[in-house]
């Protein structure tokens, strides 16, 4: 079978997509750890209130309210740029799928054409060994005869 003459282009194609298909991979972990440092800061703020409901109950300082407010104020703020990275963060990963799709489709047309060649290969290579069969069976028909 003759080379693909196309082989180089196809192996680079290869390589782009396992390489955006890795930087896929790598903006979902951030976006995961985003998403569990979210987690992370809902959960001390639940914390937070149970325990400031807690006090409420037992008593407590004006300072201990400050304080308590300062958190709250400090984690909503935390929450909000966390917030703002996550949707920063579904941006490029929505920009990487398109690249990781474009450099698919890429790919897949040189695979199309690489079959196409195949193919063409198989059918000439079908159509020289039905006509050396012919010939054949001519000669052999031609020598009956005699």
């Amino acid at each position: 079978m003759p080379r693909f003459r196309l082989e180089t282009a196809l192996k680079v194609r290869e390589r782009l997509e396992k390489l955006y298909q890795k930087a896929l991979a790598e903006q979902v972990q951030i976006q995961q750890e985003l998403r569990d440092h979210k987690k992370l800061m809902e959960g001390a703020l639940e914390t937070h209130d149970l325990n400031l409901n807690q006090s409420k109950k037992s008593g407590f300082t004006v300072m201990q309210l400050q304080m308590s407010d300062h958190f709250k104020e400090r984690l909503g703020l935390q929450m909000e740029v966390n917030q703002n990275q996550l949707k920063e963060q579904e941006q490029v990963i929505e920009l990487k799928r398109q690249e990781l799709t474009r450099a698919t489709q890429k790919k897949r047309v040189l695979e199309i054409l690489k079959e196409k060649q195949q193919q063409r290969f198989e059918e000439e290579m079908d159509r020289q060994e039905r006509q050396e069969a012919d010939e054949i069976a001519q000669g052999l028909r031609r020598y009956s005869v005699q």
